[in-house]
C-alpha cells in the first residue's frame, strides 16, 4: 500500500477527525455478483496471439438488494469476487482522456441491449434471429473496441453482425450526470457565517439532508442562502451549513441521501477487501437505488480555516488535493515534498502520484485532532503491464479453459474447443457451467 501523510502547519485549532472516504466517492455503491446474465465467446489478439474471453452482461447488487446490468470496460483486468463497486466519473476512470471512445460506449449502451428489448434491436439492426446471448456478447465487443482499442469479434456470427452495426452506427454523446453529488466537498469558513455554497445534483426528485454527530452538538445548522433552516433539498439547490457566531473550532460534515435511478453510462469503480482493484464497469441497465454524499466544514473564530478535499484525475495519474483558506491568516502545508502556502482566499491544488492498481491512504493531519483522510485504489488503466497469465483452474475432457477474469470467482466457462489440456498444480476445482463470466486465456 502506498501511503501518503500530509501534515498541515500553522496555528489552526480545529477539532475533531473526518472520516476515511474515497476521493471524490459519492453517489450509488453495490458489490459484485458472481456470473454473467447473458454471455457468449469473443476473440481478439494481444501480443501476436489470439485469446478467447466470455463477455457479456455482469450484474451488481446495491444495499437494498436492487440488481444493476453492467459490462466491462477494462478487458485485460480482472474482477475481484464480491468486490465493492462506486459510482464515479469518466476522469476518475479508465475512460479518462477518452471523451470521443467514451460518448461512443454511451451511445452504444442507449441503443443496445438490455436498454433495447431483444425484438426492439432485432428491428434496429435488421438481424432477425439475434438471441439475448448474441445481444449481450455483441454488444460488449463492441464496447471493448472503443474502451480498450481492442478488435474484439464474437464468435458467434449473428453476435458479430451486432458489434459491427454498433461500432459502425455509434456517435459521441455527453457524459451523464452523477447519481448524487455535494460540490464543493469541503467548505470552510468563519465562526457565525454561511458555509458555502453547496450545490446538490441529483437526478433523483428530493435529497435528505442531515448532520453527523459532531454537527449537531456543535449546534450547525443547514440552510439555504438566506440563513433559513432546510431539510431537504433538490437537484440545482445551494445549500449552506452555519455555526453559532463565535463558535470554537471545529469540524463536521452534512450527509445527503435519496433513492434515484442511476444514469446508463455511468461508470463504477471496484475494489476487493484486499485492496485490490477489480476491473472497471460501466451501467447498462438501471432501477431505483439509495445514493449517499457528504461533504465536510470547518469552521474557526480566527486564523487560517482550510477546507481539504482529494479526486481521482486519470489524466494525471494522481489523486488530486485542493485546499481552500478562507480564514484570515496563511494557510502552510507539507505534501509530495513540497511546501504550499495558501493566502486568505486562496486554493492550492497538489497533484500525489500514485501507482495504478495500488491503494493509496492518503491523510491530511494538524493540530489539536484535525485530520481528513483519503482511501482508494487508483484505477486509470485499461491494460496490464504484463501479457495475461491464466489461473490454473483443474483439468477438463472437454477442452482448454478460458481463465478467469470476471464476475464472480467461483465459476469461469470451460470452452467447447477440440483437445483436452491438462494444468498442473490447480488449487481448485472450478465447475462448468453455461454462462460464466469475463475470462481471458
Amino acid at each position: 500500500m502506498l501511503a501518503s501523510s500530509v501534515l498541515l502547519g500553522s496555528g489552526m485549532m480545529l477539532a475533531g477527525s473526518a472520516g476515511a472516504a474515497g476521493a471524490g466517492a459519492t453517489g450509488a455503491k453495490a458489490k459484485l455478483k458472481p456470473g454473467v446474465r447473458f454471455s457468449e465467446t469473443i476473440s481478439y489478439e494481444r501480443d501476436g496471439k489470439k485469446h478467447q474471453v466470455q463477455g457479456g452482461i455482469l450484474q451488481l447488487e446495491t444495499e437494498d438488494e436492487k440488481i444493476l446490468d453492467t459490462y466491462c470496460i477494462d478487458l485485460l483486468n480482472p474482477t475481484q469476487p464480491s468486490a465493492d463497486y462506486t459510482e464515479t466519473g469518466w476522469d476518475s476512470s479508465s475512460l479518462a482522456g477518452k471523451p470521443e471512445e467514451a460518448g461512443k460506449i454511451l451511445w452504444i449502451l442507449r441503443n443496445s441491449f438490455p436498454q433495447l428489448s431483444i425484438e426492439k434491436l432485432r428491428e434496429s439492426s435488421k438481424i432477425a434471429d439475434l438471441s439475448e446471448d448474441d445481444a449481450a456478447a455483441g454488444t460488449q465487443a463492441a464496447i471493448w473496441h472503443f474502451s480498450d482499442g481492442a478488435d474484439a469479434i464474437p464468435d458467434d456470427p449473428q453476435a458479430k453482425q451486432l458489434t459491427d452495426y454498433l461500432r459502425q452506427k455509434a456517435v459521441k454523446l455527453e457524459e451523464p450526470k452523477p447519481t448524487l453529488s455535494l460540490n464543493p466537498a469541503a467548505v470552510s469558513g468563519k465562526s457565525g457565517d454561511l458555509l458555502g455554497p453547496i450545490t446538490v445534483t441529483t437526478n433523483g426528485s428530493a435529497v435528505a439532508l442531515a448532520l453527523d454527530e459532531a454537527g449537531t452538538k456543535a449546534n450547525l445548522s443547514i440552510t439555504d442562502k438566506t440563513g433559513k433552516p432546510v431539510k431537504s433539498a433538490k437537484n440545482g439547490d445551494q445549500i449552506y451549513a452555519k455555526s453559532p457566531a463565535g463558535a470554537e473550532p471545529g469540524n463536521a460534515s452534512i450527509k445527503a441521501s435519496t433513492s434515484a435511478e442511476v444514469s446508463v453510462g455511468r461508470a463504477f469503480t471496484g475494489v476487493n477487501a484486499q485492496g485490490k482493484h477489480s476491473q472497471t464497469l460501466i451501467l447498462a441497465g438501471s432501477q431505483p437505488v439509495p445514493v449517499t454524499a457528504a461533504v465536510t466544514m470547518n469552521w474557526a473564530p480566527t486564523g487560517p480555516i482550510p477546507a481539504v478535499s482529494a479526486k481521482v484525475d486519470c489524466v494525471q495519474g494522481a489523486v488530486v488535493v485542493t485546499a481552500t483558506n478562507n480564514g484570515d491568516r496563511d494557510f502552510t502545508f507539507t505534501l509530495a515534498g513540497q511546501t504550499v502556502t495558501v493566502p486568505p482566499a486562496g486554493t492550492k491544488s497538489v497533484p500525489v502520484k500514485v501507482a495504478e492498481d495500488t491503494a493509496y491512504d492518503i491523510v491530511v493531519t494538524g493540530p489539536n485532532g484535525f485530520k481528513e483522510e483519503f482511501k482508494g485504489v487508483l484505477n486509470c488503466k485499461t491494460d496490464t503491464a504484463a501479457s495475461p497469465t491464466p489461473k490454473a483452474p483443474s483439468a477438463s475432457p472437454t477442452g482448454p479453459v478460458l481463465a478467469n477474469t470476471g464476475g464472480g470467482g467461483q465459476t469461469p466457462l470451460v470452452a467447447g474447443i477440440a483437445g483436452a489440456l491438462v494444468i498442473a498444480g490447480a488449487a481448485a476445482v472450478f465447475t462448468l457451467r453455461r454462462r460464466g463470466r469475463h475470462s481471458r486465456a
